[in-house]
Formats: structure tokens, C-alpha cells, sequence
């Protein structure tokens, strides 16, 4: 806890400032290293609205805290605490963690959420057609399947029935069963290629042709609706069994309606008689739904028709057999707020996050102006054999081994090293491969991994708000270490020392001024506050007066015991501090009776009593003299001159 909190102040207090550039005048001097204008002033500036202490406002004081900063950060590399194994191993972790949020395309990706929450407002209902097609096929093959998708098309544009194209050309098991319908969807629910074709396609007519993973495809949108929330029902169903024909199914839903009609519990007749065990125990309940997310579109229409919570719908038949349905609660759509944390789990399961990442590499492409090697790409896809074989054939020869692939700023990338990477691909395999499709994909991959290594490891030099985030970091715990082994064990380790400390200090600071033993009682009732000041004076007892005024279960009067410090800022006003004496103050209709009980003279803390204020001090004391030891070893010289042109400027 202590080396979060501790970092967490210096991030607020110290860091924030960026590497500024040195072309401005120099404020001061640590041990001859200069520190310029711009670095105080953007410490300053930033930080200024978050420090609670007036004090540190000022900028004189600001500036010998910031001095202070920077000399226990030189101390801190004189003493190779920048080398440690612990100190290197957690930056590496937090380094990790921290670059992901570095490695995407935030623009993109919030793109992508508002467009995934503007379609989950809606739901479609189409038909397609698929010819499947393997995503590693050859050229052929792709063709062959894009021409049958095209033909299918043109049959349906020249008026032939959707449904019996369907049947005729799609490979979608279901085609003979649904003639290609898919019924209700809505986003997520299908590829994210299918899904753009859906909610892109007008009503009524039939999409282009377009490719997902499984093959090509063409819809056809039937109807697209708003969607209608969420719901909680509970329902009791009556199934058909081998001993329940349809006809006594439907007399038993209707004898149970009647009972409901004449005011029996649904949750008691859905616990007795419900044949879904899945639901019956929970009184019928079943957990919220979407429009879609049940499969059956009958009980689905039921359920979304109720208005008033408690309504009962009429018994409706589906597939399961006869129900009745009761509406516990209508939940509106959320807004894209609401969403957005689910929105964005989603988006990273799904397929289209992969459109987040090529958005992101076209960036690097462009930032590092990297072009596609199509003379490398022509070379390799000669090399590659129609089959995995023995042969060692990354053994490029000697002309070639040097060859430059691409240069990302001055490093070179040579047909060697893709050479390497795509014969370890290439056995990976396993089977076939056609050298074309392979060879394209695989330097696709090793450019990508290329350039987002680059980038991670130049981070910190071309991406300037995590070269500040790191940098807070870095020297956060190099001032974590730096204080824990100068002050903070040192301090836990000297017992006499600290021991001395409160010998020497006890009677100026240690010290408990005269403290008075009191029992309040505070009432919103004027009256019962005066029985309590009666009681008092007749010389009854705190237990017998609470008794008298608080009778039963009536708490009239509230009773504590306190004890109060002269001068503190707990004594009220016209507060009288001689022992038996009475003081009643009123304040916003509350009314509290102040009785003093005992007063005990003034004394000084025992040791044990204050162990953690006088290690603080001791802490304090200790800090102090190790900074003055700082500001020898290393001399300070502020310029006063830049210092007064420093205080103009921030004296806005």
C-alpha cells in the first residue's frame, strides 16, 4: 500500500513534465546539471490546482520542493539504484502492461463500438445463399466459387425466387429445411462481413456478392425493425408428453389460467406444475432476454406484447407445448454509455477487432513509409516447394542472403531473416500449401510483427505521453527505494534513536492539554432534553436516566461519553469546563446537553501511546537532515534573475 500511495502523490505533486526542449534559459543548477524554465514551469502549472497545502503554492516553497525532488533523484542513480535487478524486472512488468493500451488504433476502435451500439438498437431478418470456399484456396478455386455466387444472383435479379435459388445453389446444411431464411438477428450474432452485408442492405433487395471465412455469400434483407429492449418473464409451461396428448395439454393450461384468474399464486402453480424444471423452482422466472435470444419467436411476440408489469398473457402454443406468461419487468435499451465497457469485450472477441489492427499497422506502414517488397515476395513464392520437403531450402544463395527486405528508420531487415520465418511457418503447416496464397500471408505476418517490435521498443521516443507515463514511473520507484532504505527502514531499525527523538521533543510537542471527561445527551426534543438536565440535578445516575427517558422501544435521547481537549476544536461555544458544570447547546433544531464528569489535568503522552505521530516526526526530522547532507554533496545555485522572470510569468 505504501509504495502505491507513494507514487501515486508523486505523480501528483512532482512528475508531468515532458522532455522540453533546451532552448530556453536555465532556472537552475544541481551538482552543475542544469534544469531549465519550461521543466518548473510545467510541474508547476500542471500540478498546481491538485496541491491541498496553500503553502506549496507558493513558489518559492514549490521550488524547494521540486530541488528536493531532483536531488534525491541524482542520489538515488549515484547509488546504481537504477541497476537493481527488483527495480529493472517491476519497470519491465509495468512497462508491459502499460504499452497495450499503445498498440491499437483508438480512433478505429471507438468507431467500431458506436457502430456495434447503433445496431444493437436494431434487428434484421434475412435469407443468403453460400458457396463455401476454404480460406487458404487457390486462385481457382476462388473463382470457380465466385462465378457460382454470381450466377446465383442473376437468377434471383431475373426473377426467380430467392428461396428456390437457395435451395438450388447454397451449401448451408440448413438450406433445405429454412430455403436460406436465418430469421431474427442482430449485431454479434453473425461474422462481422455478414453482419455489414445485413445492416448495409436496403429492405427488400439482394446484397453484392462479399467473402467471409466460410465462403461467398448474398442475402436478401426481408424486414430490419427497431429493437425493443429487454424483459423479465416468468412463464408455466404444460408439455406434450407420451401421456399428454395436445388437447389435454391445452385443457390443463386453461384450467390453470382459471386458477390464476381467481387470484392463485403464479409463482405457487409454476412450482407445482410447470414442466420446466429450469424455471419452475425460481417460481417461473426466466432470466432477462433480448429480442432473438430465445428459440422461439411465438413466445418471444407473447412476451414483448405485455404492457403493465404483472400482466398475464392468454396461453399461447409453441414447439414446448402450452404457456402462460407473466411480465415482472420491461427494461428500456441502454444507452452507449451504459454499453460501452460490454461493447468493447465484445468488439475484442469478436472479428472485427482484426480491423482495428490493420488500421493500426497501415498507420506504422505510413509513419515509417514501408512499402511492400514485391520483388522479395516473387523470390520467395519461387522458393517455396508445392509440398514440405527435407530440404533446407531457407540456404538462400549468397546474393541473396544480404539483400535488403524493407528498412524501418536505420534498421535493415534482410531476405534472410524472412527466410528463417516463413521455412519455421512453412513446417508448421503440415500439409499442402499453395506458394502464392502462403508466401503473401507469411510476409504480411512477419512485416506486421516486424513493425509493431520496432515500435514497442522505440515507444518511448516516438509516442510522447507514454515517454512521460514511463517516466513517472521510472523515477517514482527509483524515489520509493531511494526513501525506504534512507528513511523509512532506517527509521524502524534505530530505536534508541527514535526513542531519543521523543525524549527530546515530549514536553514542546508530545503534550496533552487539560482534558475533560463528559457524558452528552442530544435530542431533537427540547423537552426531553430538559427531563435529562432535571435528572442531573436531582443526582440520578447516567443508567437510571436513560431508563426514565428512553422507555420501550422509543429512543428519545442519545447518550455518549467523550472525552474533550481544552482548546480543541470539539468545545462549543460557552462551553463551562468546571467538573459538575452543565452546557446546552442548540444547533439546526438538535439540541445537546454537555455534562463534565471528571477533568484530568494536563500531561505528557506516554511513548507507546503516540509510537506512530512520533515516528512520523522522527521520519520527518531525519528526511531533513539527509536533504541538507543532498544539497552539499550536490551544490544547488538557482539563478535569481530567471527565478524573478519565472514568478512573473506564473502570476497569472
Amino acid at each position: 500500500m505504501r509504495k502505491k500511495s507513494f507514487l501515486f502523490f508523486l505523480g501528483l505533486i512532482l512528475f508531468g513534465f515532458i522532455n522540453a526542449q533546451h532552448t530556453n534559459e536555465v532556472l537552475l543548477t544541481i551538482d552543475d546539471t542544469p534544469v531549465y524554465t519550461s521543466e518548473f514551469k510545467t510541474v508547476y502549472l500542471k500540478n498546481i490546482d491538485l496541491v491541498q497545502d496553500n503553502s506549496q503554492k507558493d513558489i518559492d516553497e514549490y521550488l524547494n520542493l521540486f530541488i528536493n525532488y531532483k536531488l534525491k533523484l541524482k542520489e538515488a542513480k549515484f547509488l546504481g539504484l537504477d541497476k537493481k535487478d527488483s527495480y529493472l524486472q517491476e519497470l519491465k512488468g509495468y512497462k508491459k502492461q502499460l504499452v497495450s493500451g499503445y498498440l491499437t488504433d483508438t480512433q478505429a476502435s471507438e468507431a467500431l463500438l458506436k457502430e456495434a451500439y447503433e445496431r444493437s438498437l436494431k434487428r434484421v431478418n434475412a435469407s443468403h445463399i453460400l458457396v463455401m470456399l476454404r480460406p487458404n484456396s487457390s486462385p481457382k478455386d476462388t473463382i470457380a466459387a465466385y462465378e457460382k455466387i454470381v450466377e446465383a444472383r442473376e437468377k434471383i435479379m431475373g426473377g426467380e425466387k430467392f428461396e428456390d435459388v437457395a435451395k438450388l445453389y447454397s451449401q448451408d446444411p440448413s438450406v433445405a429445411q429454412n430455403g436460406g431464411n436465418l430469421g431474427w438477428f442482430s449485431v454479434f450474432r453473425m461474422v462481422y462481413p455478414f453482419e455489414n452485408a445485413a445492416y448495409n442492405t436496403k429492405v427488400g433487395e439482394v446484397s453484392q456478392p462479399f467473402k467471409t471465412q466460410f465462403g461467398y455469400h448474398i442475402i436478401k434483407v426481408q424486414e430490419r425493425e427497431q429493437r425493443l429492449g429487454e424483459v423479465t418473464v416468468a412463464h408455466i409451461m404444460i408439455a406434450v408428453k407420451e401421456n399428454r396428448s395436445k388437447e389435454d395439454a391445452k385443457e390443463r393450461i386453461l384450467e390453470i389460467k382459471q386458477q390464476l384468474n381467481l387470484g392463485a399464486s403464479f409463482s405457487s402453480l409454476a412450482k407445482q406444475y410447470s414442466d420446466d424444471p429450469s424455471t419452475a423452482v425460481d417460481g417461473g422466472r426466466i432470466r432477462r432476454f433480448g429480442q432473438g435470444a430465445l428459440n422461439s419467436e411465438k413466445f418471444e411476440d407473447a412476451a414483448f406484447g405485455l404492457k403493465k408489469e404483472g400482466q398475464l398473457s392468454d396461453p399461447i402454443e409453441t414447439k414446448y407445448g402450452w404457456h402462460i406468461i407473466k411480465l415482472i419487468e420491461k427494461h428500456p435499451l441502454q444507452t452507449f454509455e451504459e454499453q460501452k465497457n460490454a461493447l468493447t469485450n465484445r468488439v475484442k472477441r469478436d472479428n472485427r477487432s482484426k480491423l482495428v489492427t490493420e488500421s493500426f499497422m497501415n498507420k506504422l506502414k505510413e509513419k515509417y513509409a514501408l512499402k511492400e517488397n514485391e520483388e522479395a515476395i516473387a523470390y520467395f513464392i519461387a522458393k517455396v516447394p508445392d509440398s514440405i520437403s527435407e530440404e533446407n531450402w531457407s540456404d538462400l544463395e549468397d546474393n541473396y542472403k544480404n539483400k535488403e527486405l524493407f528498412s524501418i528508420k536505420k534498421e535493415k531487415y534482410i531476405y534472410k531473416d524472412f527466410a528463417e520465418y516463413l521455412y519455421n511457418r512453412l513446417l508448421r503447416v503440415g500439409s499442402t500449401v499453395n506458394a502464392s496464397v502462403f508466401v503473401n500471408q507469411t510476409y504480411k505476418q512477419f512485416e506486421s510483427k516486424t513493425l509493431l517490435k520496432y515500435y514497442e521498443n522505440h515507444l518511448e521516443e516516438d509516442n510522447e505521453d507514454y515517454a512521460r507515463v514511463i517516466k513517472e514511473y521510472r523515477e517514482g520507484l527509483l524515489l520509493f527505494d531511494l526513501m525506504e532504505s534512507k528513511i523509512w527502514n532506517a527509521s524502524k531499525l534505530d530505536s534508541t534513536g527514535l526513542l531519543e527523538f521523543y525524549e527530546s521533543r515530549k514536553k514542546e510537542k508530545y503534550t496533552q492539554e487539560e482534558t475533560y471527561k463528559v457524558i452528552k445527551a442530544s435530542s431533537s426534543s427540547d423537552a426531553a432534553i430538559k427531563e435529562v438536565q432535571k435528572l442531573f440535578e436531582q443526582g440520578k445516575g447516567i443508567k437510571e436516566i436513560k431508563e426514565n427517558v428512553n422507555k420501550g422501544d422509543a429512543i428519545r435521547v442519545l447518550f455518549t461519553e467523550e472525552e474533550l481537549i481544552a482548546g480543541g476544536n470539539k468545545l462549543p461555544n460557552g462551553f463551562s469546563s468546571k467538573e459538575g458544570d452543565v452546557t446546552i447547546v442548540t444547533e439546526d433544531n438538535f439540541v445537546t446537553l454537555i455534562k463534565v464528569e471528571e477533568i484530568l489535568p494536563a500531561r505528557v503522552k506516554a511513548f507507546d501511546e503516540i509510537k506512530g505521530e512520533v515516528i512520523n516526526d522522527f521520519q520527518t526530522s531525519m528526511e531533513d537532515n539527509w536533504i541538507s547532507q543532498l544539497k552539499t554533496k550536490y551544490p544547488v545555485e538557482v539563478n535569481k534573475k530567471v527565478l524573478k522572470k519565472v514568478k512573473k510569468d506564473l502570476s497569472i
